[in-house]
């Protein structure tokens, strides 16, 4: 049975815009595109690497919330905008937040996210701790 994870405080919810933060599938986490965004959807930080960090801190947010943590993390899929200017930033900021590197990753250059401003959406799946 698909279960809903509620969203922790300091995350924006993602239920009025027609779907939710994570799931959980058995003792997997399927989150949604999570990015810099603070819990009243206002885009934190106008560089990478702030974004970056923002970005994980709502990730970790929302895995402890669940039972699990960034040292879980299965699989992610980064969506980097202006892959040629933020790229190596992005990578080197994640090295510093995820010290092992235990999950599959695939990285995407965008021309644009949803929301003016981003520059880093991350998809990410997770195992329960």
């Amino acid at each position: 049975m698909i279960e809903v994870v509620p969203t922790p405080a300091g995350v924006l919810a993602y239920e009025p815009f027609g779907f939710t933060n994570c799931v959980r599938y058995r003792d997997v986490l399927y989150l949604s595109g999570i990015s810099a965004l603070d819990d009243r959807g206002k885009v934190v930080g106008d560089e990478i690497e702030t974004q970056t960090i923002q970005t994980f801190r709502n990730i970790e947010q929302i895995l402890r919330a669940a039972g699990s943590g960034l040292d879980r993390i299965l699989q992610m899929t980064s969506f980097v905008v202006d892959l040629a200017a933020n790229g190596q930033k992005y990578v080197e900021t994640r090295k510093r937040i995820l010290r092992t590197p235990a999950y599959t990753s695939a990285t995407i250059g965008v021309s644009a996210l949803m929301i003016p401003g981003l520059l880093l959406e991350i998809q990410c799946c997770a195992a329960i701790a």
